[in-house]
């Protein structure tokens, strides 16, 4: 009976009438805290040429909206397949991302769980958001093959952060050091709230043909490891967030910068990562 309604309705996009499993946005975080109160659930599905997209939920964050959703496939996908997609988002009629990261998993040999972090070009405004997230093409791989399927699949909702933000901490930081290719980095600012925590920074004499992964690494007052790992870089500006979730408890953060350079011609990073950097605190509380 799936198969034979499936096949009825992939010839046209429409709100599916399906209810896919729903990916865990807080095992992606890996944080304990619930996040039910900062959580827009959708949980609709549009179905088209043989790929059925649901919405679950969003999360706004600042600069950044966190997104769960489950693709399901008509085709099999095989040993090691998997279905890639990104969307773009609009809020209030413009588009406001830049870039996407994240992970998934397969369920089963046709489903994948999937959480997207996109990147947005400027901070979400309070209050009430139109948004719209539009999946315009999936990619599925099956085996060694590369299939491109047409969308699009789109969804619009109105959701708001202001809940997120007011529990948000902030705190404002002064850190610099140098890259060995003469590319200055400056900590700003540490955020905080039950999402996790993050650390912006800024860019100074940017090499485009010698990058760095960065990486922030130490200990709270507790005695627990915490590390921060890069998650965007522009020109000018970008992101670490916390690996580790961090206790409640904890009053002091102590982190050493340490770097890494991308390959020039192999795509593998060599994890060779040195200290460029003195130790230098946070203090939480």
């Amino acid at each position: 009976l799936g198969a034979t309604v499936f096949g009825s309705i992939f010839s046209n996009e429409v709100i599916a009438a399906v209810k896919l499993t729903i990916f865990d946005i807080k095992n992606y975080l890996g944080v304990t805290n619930n996040l039910d109160e900062y959580s827009t659930v959708i949980n609709k599905a549009v179905s088209k040429n043989g790929i059925t997209v649901q919405l679950n939920e969003v999360i706004l964050d600042k600069d950044e909206i966190i997104v769960s959703t489950t693709v399901k496939s008509e085709q099999k996908l095989d040993y090691n397949g998997n279905i890639m997609m990104f969307g773009n988002i609009y809020i209030n009629g413009k588009k406001l991302s830049s870039s996407a990261g994240g992970s998934g998993k397969l369920i089963d040999d046709y489903t994948e769980e999937n959480v997207l972090s996109y990147t947005l070009d400027k901070e979400l405004e309070k209050g009430d958001l139109h948004i719209e997230i539009k999946y315009d093409e999936a990619l599925l791989f099956t085996g060694e093959k590369e299939i491109k399927v047409e969308g699009p699949w789109n969804f619009e909702f109105i959701s708001n952060g202001d809940a997120l933000y007011t529990n948000t901490n902030s705190i404002n930081l002064n850190n610099s050091f140098k890259l060995e290719n003469g590319q200055s980095i400056t900590i700003n600012e540490y955020i905080s709230n039950a999402v996790g925590q993050k650390i912006y920074y800024s860019v100074e004499n940017k090499d485009r043909d010698n990058i760095y992964s960065l990486e922030l690494r130490g200990y709270d007052d507790l005695g627990n490891e915490v590390e921060f790992y890069s998650s965007y870089e522009k020109m000018t500006t970008g992101l670490m967030k916390n690996q580790t979730e961090i206790s409640q408890d904890a009053k002091v953060l102590t982190l050493t910068p340490y770097a890494a350079s991308f390959p020039k011609e192999s795509g593998r990073m060599s994890n060779d990562y040195k200290q460029i950097g003195e130790e230098f605190t946070i203090k939480l509380k």
